[in-house]
Protein backbone atom coordinates (compact mmCIF):
# COMPACT_ATOMS: atom_id res chain seq x y z
CA UNK A 1 0.00 0.00 0.00
CA UNK A 2 1.16 3.51 -0.82
CA UNK A 3 0.05 5.96 1.86
CA UNK A 4 -1.31 9.45 1.37
CA UNK A 5 -4.54 9.00 -0.54
CA UNK A 6 -3.57 5.86 -2.44
CA UNK A 7 -4.26 2.17 -1.66
CA UNK A 8 -3.29 -0.89 -3.70
CA UNK A 9 -4.79 -4.37 -3.25
CA UNK A 10 -3.86 -7.54 -5.15
CA UNK A 11 -6.87 -9.76 -5.83
CA UNK A 12 -4.87 -12.44 -7.65
CA UNK A 13 -1.45 -12.81 -9.25
CA UNK A 14 -0.20 -15.73 -11.28
CA UNK A 15 -0.88 -17.92 -14.29
CA UNK A 16 -4.36 -18.73 -12.97
CA UNK A 17 -5.37 -15.07 -13.05
CA UNK A 18 -4.29 -11.49 -12.39
CA UNK A 19 -6.32 -8.64 -10.94
CA UNK A 20 -5.71 -5.77 -8.55
CA UNK A 21 -7.40 -2.59 -7.39
CA UNK A 22 -5.89 0.82 -6.88
CA UNK A 23 -7.74 3.50 -4.95
CA UNK A 24 -6.75 7.14 -5.46
CA UNK A 25 -8.88 9.26 -3.17
CA UNK A 26 -12.43 8.37 -4.21
CA UNK A 27 -11.36 6.84 -7.56
CA UNK A 28 -11.25 3.02 -7.71
CA UNK A 29 -9.73 1.21 -10.68
CA UNK A 30 -9.30 -2.49 -11.27
CA UNK A 31 -6.14 -3.44 -13.11
CA UNK A 32 -6.87 -6.49 -15.28
CA UNK A 33 -9.68 -8.98 -14.72
CA UNK A 34 -8.02 -12.36 -15.16
CA UNK A 35 -10.00 -14.21 -12.48
CA UNK A 36 -13.52 -15.47 -13.06
CA UNK A 37 -16.24 -12.87 -12.44
CA UNK A 38 -17.32 -14.94 -9.43
CA UNK A 39 -13.80 -14.80 -7.96
CA UNK A 40 -13.44 -11.10 -8.78
CA UNK A 41 -16.66 -10.33 -6.90
CA UNK A 42 -15.72 -12.61 -3.99
CA UNK A 43 -12.22 -11.18 -3.60
CA UNK A 44 -13.44 -7.59 -3.94
CA UNK A 45 -15.94 -8.26 -1.14
CA UNK A 46 -13.19 -9.82 1.00
CA UNK A 47 -11.25 -6.54 0.89
CA UNK A 48 -14.34 -4.41 1.47
CA UNK A 49 -14.83 -3.14 -2.09
CA UNK A 50 -18.20 -3.34 -3.81
CA UNK A 51 -17.91 -4.11 -7.53
CA UNK A 52 -20.35 -1.31 -8.33
CA UNK A 53 -18.02 1.18 -6.61
CA UNK A 54 -15.34 0.68 -9.28
CA UNK A 55 -14.82 3.54 -11.74
CA UNK A 56 -13.12 1.53 -14.48
CA UNK A 57 -10.77 -1.27 -15.50
CA UNK A 58 -7.23 -0.82 -16.86
CA UNK A 59 -5.96 -3.62 -19.11
CA UNK A 60 -2.26 -4.38 -19.40
CA UNK A 61 -2.76 -6.82 -22.31
CA UNK A 62 -5.15 -9.37 -23.81
CA UNK A 63 -3.94 -12.71 -22.45
CA UNK A 64 -6.51 -14.88 -20.69
CA UNK A 65 -4.86 -14.66 -17.28
CA UNK A 66 -5.50 -10.89 -17.50
CA UNK A 67 -9.00 -10.79 -19.08
CA UNK A 68 -10.62 -14.17 -18.24
CA UNK A 69 -13.43 -12.72 -16.09
CA UNK A 70 -13.97 -9.54 -18.07
CA UNK A 71 -16.92 -10.66 -20.21
CA UNK A 72 -19.21 -11.64 -17.35
CA UNK A 73 -17.89 -8.96 -14.98
CA UNK A 74 -18.72 -6.26 -17.57
CA UNK A 75 -22.16 -7.74 -18.07
CA UNK A 76 -22.72 -7.35 -14.31
CA UNK A 77 -20.89 -4.00 -14.05
CA UNK A 78 -20.84 -1.94 -17.30
CA UNK A 79 -17.66 0.00 -16.51
CA UNK A 80 -15.27 1.96 -18.69
CA UNK A 81 -12.41 -0.27 -19.91
CA UNK A 82 -9.11 1.48 -20.65
CA UNK A 83 -6.87 -0.31 -23.17
CA UNK A 84 -4.66 0.38 -26.14
CA UNK A 85 -6.46 0.22 -29.49
CA UNK A 86 -4.80 -3.06 -30.46
CA UNK A 87 -5.53 -4.69 -27.09
CA UNK A 88 -9.16 -3.48 -27.19
CA UNK A 89 -9.57 -4.87 -30.71
CA UNK A 90 -8.20 -8.32 -29.84
CA UNK A 91 -10.23 -8.53 -26.62
CA UNK A 92 -13.44 -7.44 -28.34
CA UNK A 93 -12.84 -9.81 -31.28
CA UNK A 94 -12.55 -12.53 -28.62
CA UNK A 95 -16.19 -11.92 -27.71
CA UNK A 96 -15.77 -9.56 -24.79
CA UNK A 97 -18.18 -6.69 -25.24
CA UNK A 98 -20.02 -4.48 -22.80
CA UNK A 99 -18.57 -1.66 -20.82
CA UNK A 100 -17.48 1.61 -22.34
CA UNK A 101 -14.18 1.20 -24.16
CA UNK A 102 -11.68 4.03 -23.71
CA UNK A 103 -8.63 3.77 -25.95
CA UNK A 104 -5.22 5.20 -25.09
CA UNK A 105 -1.87 5.08 -26.87
CA UNK A 106 1.00 3.15 -25.28
CA UNK A 107 3.58 5.63 -24.05
CA UNK A 108 0.98 8.35 -23.48
CA UNK A 109 -0.56 9.65 -20.26
CA UNK A 110 -4.28 10.07 -19.72
CA UNK A 111 -6.36 11.32 -16.83
CA UNK A 112 -9.25 9.78 -14.98
CA UNK A 113 -10.58 12.51 -12.74
CA UNK A 114 -7.70 13.91 -10.66
CA UNK A 115 -5.56 10.81 -11.27
CA UNK A 116 -3.06 10.56 -14.12
CA UNK A 117 -2.17 7.22 -15.69
CA UNK A 118 1.17 7.05 -17.47
CA UNK A 119 1.39 4.05 -19.79
CA UNK A 120 4.57 2.64 -21.26
CA UNK A 121 5.23 -0.26 -23.65
CA UNK A 122 6.76 -3.45 -22.31
CA UNK A 123 8.33 -6.50 -23.96
CA UNK A 124 5.88 -9.41 -23.96
CA UNK A 125 4.32 -11.63 -26.61
CA UNK A 126 1.04 -9.75 -26.64
CA UNK A 127 -0.32 -7.36 -29.27
CA UNK A 128 0.44 -4.09 -27.39
CA UNK A 129 1.33 -4.78 -23.73
CA UNK A 130 1.81 -1.89 -21.31
CA UNK A 131 2.85 -1.09 -17.78
CA UNK A 132 1.42 1.79 -15.78
CA UNK A 133 2.51 4.51 -13.38
CA UNK A 134 -0.48 5.86 -11.50
CA UNK A 135 -0.05 9.40 -10.21
CA UNK A 136 -2.34 10.86 -7.58
CA UNK A 137 -1.50 14.00 -5.64
CA UNK A 138 2.22 13.60 -4.97
CA UNK A 139 2.26 9.79 -5.01
CA UNK A 140 3.42 7.52 -7.83
CA UNK A 141 2.68 3.79 -8.00
CA UNK A 142 4.20 1.60 -10.72
CA UNK A 143 2.62 -1.58 -12.11
CA UNK A 144 4.55 -4.04 -14.24
CA UNK A 145 3.16 -7.38 -15.38
CA UNK A 146 4.56 -10.06 -17.68
CA UNK A 147 7.60 -8.10 -18.83
CA UNK A 148 9.81 -10.40 -20.92
CA UNK A 149 12.77 -8.26 -19.95
CA UNK A 150 13.26 -4.81 -18.55
CA UNK A 151 14.26 -2.25 -21.16
CA UNK A 152 15.84 1.13 -20.48
CA UNK A 153 12.44 2.70 -21.26
CA UNK A 154 10.78 0.59 -18.54
CA UNK A 155 13.55 1.48 -16.08
CA UNK A 156 13.15 5.17 -16.87
CA UNK A 157 9.38 5.02 -16.38
CA UNK A 158 9.77 3.31 -13.02
CA UNK A 159 12.13 5.86 -11.46
CA UNK A 160 11.09 7.89 -8.44
CA UNK A 161 8.13 5.76 -7.40
CA UNK A 162 6.61 5.51 -3.94
CA UNK A 163 5.57 1.91 -4.60
CA UNK A 164 6.03 -0.74 -7.28
CA UNK A 165 4.05 -3.90 -8.01
CA UNK A 166 5.81 -6.43 -10.22
CA UNK A 167 3.88 -9.55 -11.22
CA UNK A 168 6.53 -12.21 -11.67
CA UNK A 169 5.86 -15.92 -11.23
CA UNK A 170 8.45 -17.61 -13.40
CA UNK A 171 10.13 -20.69 -11.96
CA UNK A 172 12.24 -22.76 -14.34
CA UNK A 173 11.87 -26.02 -12.39
CA UNK A 174 8.08 -25.68 -12.14
CA UNK A 175 7.87 -24.82 -15.83
CA UNK A 176 9.94 -27.88 -16.77
CA UNK A 177 7.78 -30.16 -14.61
CA UNK A 178 4.52 -28.75 -16.03
CA UNK A 179 2.85 -31.48 -18.10
CA UNK A 180 -0.15 -29.37 -19.18
CA UNK A 181 1.65 -26.72 -21.22
CA UNK A 182 2.80 -27.61 -24.76
CA UNK A 183 6.46 -27.22 -25.67
CA UNK A 184 5.98 -23.99 -27.75
CA UNK A 185 4.27 -22.33 -24.78
CA UNK A 186 7.11 -23.37 -22.49
CA UNK A 187 9.61 -21.91 -24.98
CA UNK A 188 7.65 -18.63 -25.07
CA UNK A 189 7.60 -18.41 -21.28
CA UNK A 190 11.36 -19.04 -21.08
Amino acid sequence: MVRGGMRFVVLGSGSSGNAAVVECGTLRLMIDAGLSAKQLNLRLAQVGIAADSLDGILLTHEHGDHVRGLKIFLRQNPLPVFATAATAQVVREGGIEGGKWKVFEAGRAFAIGATTIDSFPIQHDAVDPVGFVIRHQEKRLGLLSDAGFVTSNVTENLRGLHGLFVEANYDEDLLEADTKRPWPTKQRIR
